[in-house]
């Protein structure tokens, strides 16, 4: 979804501004500061961090409204979208589930692959979490993993060699990653930087993919 407007944030406050007709739309304040800003159609993501950069968070601001919805205290990895669910992987490498109009968590569970880093993709309404050798579907209601198989002509060991960007993704952007998925909001190298400055103004474009 695109618009005539951009996104900025000066310390700690998040400004839309209309280049329509150049006048501010709304201004919302935080009390830490913030470093990343992200957004995927109607949905402003912003993450702040305290003062003495120990703690971070995320909340979600209404596009066209200004309107915070929620905060959290997490930082959202390779962000999918589907229908009023998103999902996200954390820093601690959990898979979380949110009901995105609310922010309450539906489902947490640990990756179930020890000692590599998974990829995922959707397709066809199907979330796969896939290693070189193991494949699972997530169930997106309950958060239960189940073995499977990627769909015909997919090969998970090419799969795992390079990037993927899948049906959620290429709605919405075409920013690379090198790890499972588009990172919307984080470093390629999934530490601590948060969100990457990467949706600020029209990156908006395919919120409900599933």
């Amino acid at each position: 979804m695109k618009s005539n407007s951009v996104l900025f944030t000066k310390g700690k406050s998040i400004t839309k501004y209309n280049g329509s007709n150049n006048s501010i739309d709304w201004k919302v304040d935080f009390d830490k500061h913030i470093y990343g800003i992200s957004r995927i159609d109607d949905y402003v993501f912003v993450t702040t961090r305290n003062n003495w950069g120990t703690s971070n968070f995320t909340s979600l601001i209404d596009f066209k409204s200004g309107k915070k919805t929620w905060d959290l205290k997490e930082i959202f990895y390779s962000i999918h979208i589907i229908k009023n669910i998103l999902i996200f992987k954390n820093r601690t490498n959990k898979f979380t589930a949110i009901d995105i109009n609310s922010g309450i968590e539906k489902f947490s569970l640990k990756s179930p692959f020890r000692w590599s880093t998974p990829k995922t993709f959707l397709l066809n309404g199907k979330f796969y979490l896939f290693s070189s050798k193991t494949i699972y579907l997530l169930n997106l209601d309950n958060g239960k993993l189940t073995e499977s198989k990627l769909p015909d002509r997919l090969d998970a060991k090419d799969l795992i060699a390079g990037f993927i960007l899948d049906e959620f993704q290429i709605n919405i952007n075409n920013i690379p990653s090198s790890d499972s998925g588009h990172m919307i909001m984080s470093d390629a190298g999934f530490g601590d930087s948060g969100v990457g400055d990467v949706g600020g103004g029209d990156a908006g474009g395919g919120g409900d993919a599933g």
